[in-house]
């Protein structure tokens, strides 16, 4: 069993075997579960660039030009809306 020492912050090191079996990086986040049982579970929070291409979309994302005339014409619609009142 793997172990590693609190500091006077609360703060420590997470063992070396730890992290490589989480594959853990400088600077990751990681969560804590908390189980009834009084042991707790970390997890690795995935990092942004490990989730890119995750997501299938069903039709080509809009470019910048796209995004910025439909949040133009989202905006005069409200205005107009908002003028009628």
């Amino acid at each position: 069993m793997t172990q590693s020492t609190l500091t006077d912050r609360f703060q420590t090191t997470i063992p070396l075997e730890v992290r490589q079996a989480l594959n853990l990086k400088p600077r990751q986040r990681v969560s804590y579960e908390v189980r009834d049982d009084g042991s707790a579970v970390i997890r690795p929070v995935p990092r942004l660039e490990s989730l890119f291409g995750s997501l299938k979309l069903k039709q080509p994302a809009a470019d910048t030009r796209t995004e910025k005339q439909a949040a133009r014409r989202a905006i005069a619609q409200e205005a107009d809306t908002e003028g009628r009142k």
